[in-house]
């Protein structure tokens, strides 16, 4: 992180006041968690659902910290009376630290910015990203899942000082629009990877939906370039110029001729990788022409996702094939379809969350791999609103069409998983007693206890499910 100083702080939020100032050197780092802050840090005193931070700013003391950022008075006037804290006052601290980020980018001249969205599929995309970028820039990008209000700031700050591109995950929510955050970031080129399912709860429409995914072009200006994933059925060329400012260049990646890159000859091998053929269109005599993409990431999808970095890759001026290059290596986080080898068995963690969506590709990776037999451990989906039990059916269905061997659900909502599979089985005939097994537990701790009887060696495992389902636990107990 740059530098800043008390006075930049004070001038980047306005109506913010200053309580003490205890002289403190410049900040070196910002935080919203007492337990990582340190001499030089700035701790934002933030009001979640579970706790207030201003009950941890004693601690935020003796850990060394001495400049904070509060909105409950009486805990400012308290902390200021210790001398040696310097105390910042203001009406909201979340919207606080949205600001001061906001005031930090913009002062960052020179950083390219590429920020991404989308319903499934945003994480992977910013891997993807990273890769392509760092084959020409020094590139930081978003770590974790740090997208949100809370998220992107806390990103900003933790960049090194001298990189020279950013790729910042924008993450759609209760508490924050896309257009929000894009305030703050004011990218210079948009990538959306698809509008599904997921937050229709808190959005209601896929269309209001997409409207809100395409809300990270709303601070463009003529010129920037918005790259969409052109075979997701909101996101037509047609239907992304009707939304994002006029004057942005719209680019399309997808499976059609008109598309700006056009993904065919697909190669999907399960868990031993993807590959497909490009065409790039883009207008640039020296980047246009037709390459081949081979990574070693699992799911078709994933080379649609890698496809939409080459495209922001070749508006930063990056050769595809340098992008392609880069992208061999290419690995993603922990609990997004990471594979994992034991001496029985190959499980797919893809344990951190789970859409309608990327279940189906998950089952369809599943079904792509060479195994003995094929097993599917689905757990709940959240956020789904009133369609909930029917797009947990769709997934049951698309379990039996596909050809798993044996699906396991684990939870209320997975119950209609299991059910819909049942019901696919059934409607083959009363006589057919062969194909796919189910067996469905509301409770994750029974399955824990019965899950190694129920597998056998050879057994390929995708393991998936919402956050809040933890089912890396039920990794954890496979033997």
């Amino acid at each position: 992180m740059k530098k800043i100083s008390v006075d930049y702080i004070l001038d980047a939020i306005p109506e913010s006041k200053l309580l003490s100032d205890a002289g403190s050197a410049e900040v070196t780092s910002v935080a919203i968690d007492s337990r990582q802050v340190k001499e030089c840090s700035l701790f934002f005193a933030v009001i979640g659902e579970k706790n207030d931070g201003h009950d941890f700013l004693p601690s935020v003391r003796e850990n060394g910290c001495h400049a904070v950022i509060v909105s409950d008075t009486e805990w400012g006037d308290k902390i200021a009376a210790y001398g040696d804290m310097t105390v910042i006052l203001v009406s909201c601290t979340r919207d606080a630290l949205m600001q001061l980020a906001k005031r930090y980018i913009a002062d960052w001249h020179g950083l390219l910015k590429v920020a991404v969205t989308g319903s499934v599929g945003k994480t992977g995309t910013k891997d993807f990203l990273g890769a392509v970028l760092s084959s020409k820039y020094k590139t930081g990008k978003t770590p974790g899942n740090l997208n949100s209000d809370y998220g992107l700031p806390l990103t900003v700050f933790g960049f090194d000082e001298d990189i020279e591109a950013a790729v910042l995950e924008m993450g759609a929510g209760r508490s924050v629009h896309i257009s929000e955050l894009a305030d703050i970031a004011r990218p210079d080129i948009g990538v959306v990877t698809n509008v599904g399912t997921s937050h229709l709860e808190a959005f209601g429409t896929r269309d209001i939906l997409t409207a809100e995914k395409l809300g990270i072009s709303k601070f463009f200006d003529v010129g920037n370039s918005i790259i969409v994933n052109s075979d997701c059925d909101k996101l037509s060329r047609k239907n992304v110029e009707k939304i994002v400012p006029a004057g942005t260049d719209v680019v399309t990646v997808g499976s059609e001729v008109n598309d700006n890159i056009i993904v065919y000859n697909i190669g999907d091998f399960g868990i031993d990788g993807v590959s497909c053929s490009l065409d790039v269109k883009l207008g640039l005599t020296e980047y246009d022409g037709t390459y081949k993409l081979v990574i070693p990431v699992i799911g078709a999808h994933n080379l649609g996702n890698a496809a939409l970095a080459i495209a922001a890759g070749v508006k930063l001026g990056i050769n595809p094939a340098d992008g392609i290059r880069a992208l061999a290596d290419t690995r993603f986080s922990s609990g997004r379809l990471e594979v994992i080898k034991t001496d029985r068995f190959t499980i797919i963690d893809d344990s951190y969350n789970a859409s309608p969506e990327s279940m189906k590709s998950g089952l369809k990776i599943l079904n792509s791999s060479k195994a003995s037999r094929r097993v599917a451990i689905l757990g709940d989906m959240y956020e789904l609103g009133d369609e909930s039990e029917a797009l947990h059916e769709s997934v049951g269905t698309y379990a039996h069409d596909i050809g798993i061997d044996l699906l396991i659900t684990i939870g209320s909502n997975a119950t209609a998983i299991a059910r819909a599979a049942v019901a696919a089985k059934e409607a083959e005939g009363i006589a057919y007693d062969g194909g796919l097994e189910v067996i469905a537990y509301t409770d994750k701790d029974e399955a824990i206890s019965e899950i190694n009887d129920l597998l056998t060696e050879g057994d390929v495992i995708l393991v998936k499910a919402s956050r809040g389902m933890k089912l890396e636990d039920v990794i954890s107990a496979i033997k």
